[in-house]
């Protein structure tokens, strides 16, 4: 497009006054979203650096606003991020490619050497498969990416402390049998249920793929609480028997116990939960045996302040940090992603856990970065069966085999349907 027929919406050009953005020594802070919107304005000026904060907002290549960030004119282009891999390789080379154009080649190219070896990889060949093509990836890429990882660089922080009531847990977690039950009474039952209900499919039917993936769902579910998918109304209509309802549940029965030394310690939490029906209902369980007003932050939470009385998802963890000693605050792992600090509390909970492991760790990172002062707890509660290893066993195990190629890959990679149905011995 010729210059003269782009309707400037931004100061660029001679005569833009001194408003004018495309002048020596200017420096512009913008969004995104901006960027994505008056794209035609920024690109007409020849900036001498551009840093992408957050730099996963570019991880696909098919967005405007990645396009938008590609055609800047720069002398220099910097990307900021801790995911540089949120779902697949693919997002690494976006990001490269914004960077430094060409040096992984087109995507076809970049797929055909680093992607396709691991998806035509054997099963049991895939991890050594995976690890051989990060270590080469990484290579690559070479001086181009610097990583920082935050244990060894900020000698100031606080000792972190994993926790995880899988007694096969690995990857720095310490097992801590008092983070896990075994399932009993109607949980029990649900549970086994389930498998027999889609084993009985499985022998019925050749195609249960629809089938398989609504019971992975029905296990997650049940292994969080048997009645988590029942009406928020049913589950809080008897104030007075709450810590009863939870108990029904293996893993919300330790949580308790996990909540109850935090508030005999006067300290904060953050409980992860994925599901927006359990936050609710945990919201009403927990204000009730704790006296507590707990805020729930998720994707309905606004990030920015808006006209209503509502307060943003900042404002939420303000109120939350202002109380004195022992306070709950429930979070989506999703929501709580990016530039959040909740440094007012030192202990987190993922009750629900996300599939990607590096979602997970942000989330965990929510509270421990710079300003925190006391020493961080990150407890992973599980339900155990009582004959095999259950559906947090095996999702536990996923998520480990996942981070331990993390040094290898630039991070982790997200566990799949497919994964987690193998390891239960539900193929379909």
């Amino acid at each position: 497009m010729e210059p003269d027929k782009i309707r400037f919406a931004l100061h660029v050009g001679p005569d833009a006054g001194v408003k004018r953005l495309d002048v020596n020594r200017r420096l512009v802070i913008t969004t995104y979203q901006t960027l994505r919107d008056y794209q035609f304005s920024l690109c007409l000026v020849d900036w001498g650096m551009v840093i992408f904060d957050e730099a996963q907002n570019l991880k696909n290549p098919n967005t405007l606003q990645t396009h938008a960030a590609k055609g800047l004119n720069s002398d220099i282009k910097i990307l900021a991020t801790g995911t540089p891999v949120e779902n697949s390789l693919g997002d690494f080379w976006c990001l490269m490619d914004t960077a430094q154009p060409g040096l992984l080649g087109d995507w076809t190219y970049f797929r055909d050497r680093w992607v396709t070896p691991i998806l035509r990889a054997q099963e049991d060949e895939k991890d050594f498969v995976r690890g051989s093509v990060g270590s080469d990836l990484r290579k690559a890429a070479g001086e181009f990416m610097l990583r920082r990882i935050k244990e060894d660089q900020l000698s100031a922080l606080p000792s972190k402390s994993i926790l995880s009531g899988v007694p096969t847990a690995s990857h720095g977690a310490s097992y801590n049998p008092k983070l896990s039950c075994s399932m009993n009474g109607s949980q029990l039952s649900a549970y086994n249920e389930t498998i027999e209900s889609y084993r009985k499919r499985r022998a019925e039917e050749d195609d249960v793929r629809g089938f398989a993936l609504s019971t992975l769902q029905k296990l997650r579910a049940i292994s969080l609480h048997p009645r988590a998918n029942e009406s928020l109304q049913s589950l809080v209509s008897k104030p007075d028997s709450y810590r009863m309802i939870m108990s029904e549940s293996a893993k919300m029965k330790v949580t308790l116990d996990v909540l109850d030394d935090i508030r005999s310690a006067q300290e904060k939490v953050i409980i992860f939960i994925l599901s927006k029906n359990v936050q609710r209902f945990m919201k009403v369980w927990l204000d009730r045996i704790y006296g507590l007003d707990i805020s729930i932050i998720n994707g309905d939470t606004s990030a920015v302040e808006g006209k209503g009385d509502s307060l943003t998802r900042k404002g939420l963890i303000e109120q939350f940090e202002s109380v004195d000693g022992f306070n709950i605050i429930i979070m989506s792992p999703v929501a709580a992603g990016v530039g959040l600090t909740v440094v007012g509390a030192n202990h987190v909970i993922h009750l629900e856990r996300h599939w990607n492991p590096a979602k997970e760790a942000q989330a965990t990172d929510r509270v421990y970065r710079i300003g925190q002062k006391r020493d961080v707890y990150i407890h992973i509660p599980a339900a155990l069966h009582p004959e095999f290893d259950s559906f947090d066993v095996h999702l536990d195990r996923l998520l480990s085999r996942k981070l331990l190629l993390k040094d290898a890959v630039v991070t982790t990679e997200v566990v799949s349907d497919s994964e987690v149905m193998k390891s239960l011995g539900l193929d379909f």
